[in-house]
């Protein structure tokens, strides 16, 4: 209980005792009035924060609010106020992937295995071991792929089948057959659909469908057989937008596809359930970024869907259970520049967004699946370490990691 009801009296905390504040930060204005996010993500150290609640007599107050006892340590109470806001603060770059020869533009972890794959300028995949406890120690690269002859723009684990998806400059996309410990892999088709670039591919969680997106306007599903036998792929359905198709997506659960595009919006698009689809129907068009909308991404859960745009800002939009109807809920302001990629995280309320700016951004919000009501998002961390564009990032499946590739050249795993 403490932890849920933290945050929120952290800030009525500073809310209620503007004064107090006022002594620390003589410099702010009435005009311009100190608010308490941008006091901790900003300006407050822990210990500051820790020493403005004990001196303004608040961590009794909070104390009291929070357990009914007045009767114990207040510098123990203000630790514990804080600690909701002070986690995402202890996040650190637990390792740093130099395999690659040129940049780096996609990141994939595994669901199961402790499989990390990367995508390259250097027209190569890479498979990366580390331990089977999630940790980023021993991190090694167990495989690299060859036969792409462009860059690697996308790749993307099947959820069960031991294949791997790639999308590349070549106007192809490969599907990879490789070993339990990911030490060989073996290109098992080759999907040439496409009359340009491939950007993004994305397996269907349970159906037996893979999806492409493409500089030539096109969002490409293609099926395979359930076991995964990829001799008979065969594309079933073609989307189109106006321009480039940047990013596609599956939902967790329905039969909905979401495409990202250079025409500035993004798309919902319903198939067949069952795989045997020959068409897919565009049900919603979110429109509402001024910019390239660079990636898409679902809420794990909740009906909620993700964009990270051009324009530097990342929006949150709730829909209907068909996808015939959306809604923008959240407007996520904090990059200085264009916004390349975004990821859920599998269970928190998270979301990791990725920029030119080279940082990462870790945003909590409430999701109740609900297109009724506006969201709420704060950023509550953010983390530097890249020299260049973040291009991607991703969540490790149940492990506290969070993967990032940068046109640095490296892959950096923050834990």
């Amino acid at each position: 209980m403490e932890n849920i009801i933290a945050q929120p009296l952290y800030l009525w905390a500073f809310q209620t005792n503007r004064e107090q504040l006022k002594l620390y930060f003589p410099y702010r204005s009435e005009k311009h009035p100190i608010i308490p996010t941008k006091i901790y993500n900003i300006i407050v150290g822990k210990k500051q924060r820790i020493d403005i609640l004990m001196k303004s007599y608040l961590s009794v107050i909070l104390a009291k609010k929070l357990v009914g006892n007045v009767r114990l340590y207040p510098r123990f109470h203000a630790q514990r106020i804080l600690t909701r806001l002070h986690y995402f603060q202890d996040i650190k770059c637990v390792a740093t992937l130099t395999g690659h020869r040129n940049k780096v533009y996609s990141v994939a972890f595994h669901p199961t295995a402790p499989l990390l794959a990367t995508g390259s300028n250097d027209e190569t995949t890479k498979l990366w071991r580390f331990s089977a406890d999630g940790t980023a120690s021993g991190m090694t690269c167990v495989a690299t792929l060859k036969g792409h002859n462009d860059i690697v723009f996308s790749v993307s684990f099947h959820p069960t089948a031991p294949l791997l998806a790639t999308g590349s400059g070549d106007n192809n996309a490969k599907l990879w057959r490789f070993s339990a410990d990911g030490s060989a892999a073996t290109c098992v088709a080759t999907l040439a659909g496409h009359s340009c670039y491939v950007y993004s591919v994305a397996f269907h969680p349970t159906a037996p469908l893979l999806a492409t997106g493409s500089h030539d306007q096109t969002a490409k599903l293609w099926r395979f057989s359930a076991d995964g036998c990829t001799s008979d792929m065969t594309c079933v359905a073609t989307a189109g937008h106006s321009d480039c198709v940047w990013s596609v997506a599956f939902h967790p659960t329905a039969p909905l596809l979401a495409t990202g595009s250079v025409d500035h919006t993004a798309k919902l698009w319903r198939f067949e359930s069952d795989g045997c689809t020959s068409g897919m129907t565009c049900v919603a068009t979110l429109a509402g970024h001024h910019g390239d909308v660079n990636s898409v991404a679902f809420h794990p859960t909740a009906l909620l869907l993700a964009t990270g745009s051009y324009d530097k800002i990342v929006k949150l939009w709730c829909f209907s259970v068909d996808g015939s109807s959306a809604k923008c809920v959240a407007t996520l302001l904090g990059h200085s520049r264009w916004v390349r990629s975004v990821a859920f995280h599998p269970t928190a309320s998270l979301l990791a967004t990725v920029s030119d700016d080279k940082t990462v951004k870790l945003w909590r919000f409430s999701a109740d699946g609900s297109a009724a009501n506006n969201m709420s998002a704060t950023c509550v961390a953010t983390l530097a370490g890249h020299i260049h564009t973040i291009w991607s990032v991703a969540f490790h499946p149940t492990a506290p990691l969070l993967a990032t590739g940068s046109t640095d050249n490296k892959v950096k795993l923050w834990r």
